[in-house]
C-alpha cells in the first residue's frame, strides 16, 4: 500500500507538473544528429524536455532507463538497456524481463543505477528532475522526456532511433504507425454531430475528467468523437478536473471511457462503491445506453510506443459496434 500511494501521488503531482510545461516540440527540438565518425562534432545533441541541451561526443553503449513511458520505443527500435526501472503495474518489453532493475520509476536506486556506469539515463520530468545535480557530478547525461501524448510517442520514437544508432528503422516504424491510424480513422463514418464523450480517469479513490491532450483524448478526437468535458469550467490540474456528478450529467456524454492508473478492477470497485447507486449515474446516456468502455491501461495510460496504433483500433471496434443512432 505504501508503494501503491506514492505511485499515486507521483501520477497526480506529475499530471499537474508536466501538462502544463512545454510543448512536444520544445522537448526535442533542435535535434541535431551527426556522425559519429567526425571528430569535430558530438555524436548526437538534443533539447529534453526540461529544456537542458544534452550532448555526447559518441554512440552510447551503456544506457539506462528510468522512464518507464519510453522502454517500448526503445527496445521498438532496437535499444538494448543496461538498466530500467522495477515494474509496477506495468509490464516492460519482453526484451526488458531479465535487464537488471534500478528501482521503481519514482523510487529510483542511484546506487545500482551508478554500479551500472551508464554513458546515458532517460529520465522523466518530474520524477528524475531532482536528481539531475547528481548526474552532473558524476559527468553522466541525463534527457527527461514527456510522453503526454501522441505526438510525444512519435518524437521519442524518432529520438530513440537516433540514440541508438537506428533512425530508418525509427521513420519507418513511424510511418507505419501513422498508415495503419489513418487507416482506422477512415473506417470511422462521418456523421452530421460528432458524438460527444468523456474520460474518467480513475487514480486510487479519486476520479478526474481529462480535458486537454493525452494518449486516450488524442485517439477519441482522431476517432471523430467530441470531448464533452471541454466545457466544464472549475479547478483544474493542468486538464485533469475533478469529478463532478452534476457536471458529468449537465454534459451528459454519448461515450464514457473510464481509465485506471492502478487496475481496471480497482476502478470498477471505485465506479460500484461510488457511483452506481446513485440515481444520477443511472440517468447517463452512456450508461443507460451500455456505451460505458474501461479501456486498458497498456493501451491509453502507458505509452505503448508504436503499438499505439493497436490503441486507436480498439477504441475504434468500440465506436463502431456501439454507434448512437
Amino acid at each position: 500500500m505504501k508503494h501503491r500511494f506514492k505511485f499515486i501521488i507521483s501520477i497526480l503531482v506529475t499530471i499537474l507538473i508536466v501538462c502544463g510545461c512545454q510543448s512536444t516540440s520544445q522537448q526535442q527540438g533542435n535535434i541535431e544528429n551527426v556522425a559519429a565518425n567526425d571528430s569535430a562534432k558530438p555524436y548526437l545533441t538534443f533539447k529534453d524536455f526540461d529544456g537542458e541541451i544534452v550532448t555526447f561526443q559518441e554512440k552510447p553503449q551503456r544506457i539506462v532507463i528510468l522512464n518507464e513511458q519510453v522502454l517500448h520505443s526503445f527496445y521498438q527500435v532496437g535499444g538494448k538497456a543496461v538498466g530500467v526501472p522495477t515494474p509496477f503495474n506495468i509490464d516492460p518489453p519482453a526484451e526488458a524481463k531479465d535487464v537488471p532493475k534500478v528501482g521503481l520509476m519514482h523510487e529510483v536506486n542511484m546506487e545500482k543505477v551508478f554500479e551500472l556506469k551508464p554513458e546515458l539515463v532517460i529520465g522523466q520530468r518530474f520524477d528524475h528532475g531532482k536528481l539531475r545535480g547528481m548526474f552532473k557530478e558524476a559527468n553522466i547525461p541525463l534527457a527527461n522526456l514527456n510522453t503526454q501524448s501522441i505526438e510525444d510517442i512519435k518524437q521519442n520514437t524518432i529520438l530513440m532511433g537516433k540514440i541508438t544508432g537506428n533512425e530508418q528503422k525509427a521513420k519507418e516504424l513511424v510511418d507505419k504507425m501513422n498508415s495503419d491510424i489513418n487507416q482506422t480513422i477512415a473506417q470511422i463514418p462521418d456523421q452530421k454531430e460528432m458524438p460527444t464523450y468523456a474520460i474518467l480517469t480513475v487514480m486510487g479513490d479519486t476520479a478526474y475528467v481529462e480535458q486537454s491532450s493525452t494518449i486516450a483524448v488524442d485517439i477519441a478526437d482522431q476517432l471523430k468523437l467530441r470531448n464533452a468535458t471541454v466545457s466544464i469550467v472549475g479547478e483544474a490540474f493542468a486538464g485533469y478536473i475533478p469529478f463532478s456528478m452534476e457536471e458529468m450529467v449537465m454534459i451528459n456524454p454519448d461515450y464514457l471511457f473510464i481509465l485506471s492508473h492502478t487496475t481496471n478492477e480497482e476502478a470498477e470497485e471505485m465506479i460500484e462503491k461510488n457511483f452506481k447507486s446513485n440515481p444520477a449515474w443511472k440517468s447517463l446516456s452512456a450508461v443507460s445506453n451500455d456505451r460505458m468502455f474501461f479501456l486498458p491501461k497498456h493501451k491509453f495510460a502507458i505509452a505503448p510506443g508504436v503499438d499505439v496504433a493497436e490503441s486507436y483500433k480498439y477504441m475504434a471496434d468500440l465506436i463502431t459496434a456501439s454507434q448512437p443512432n
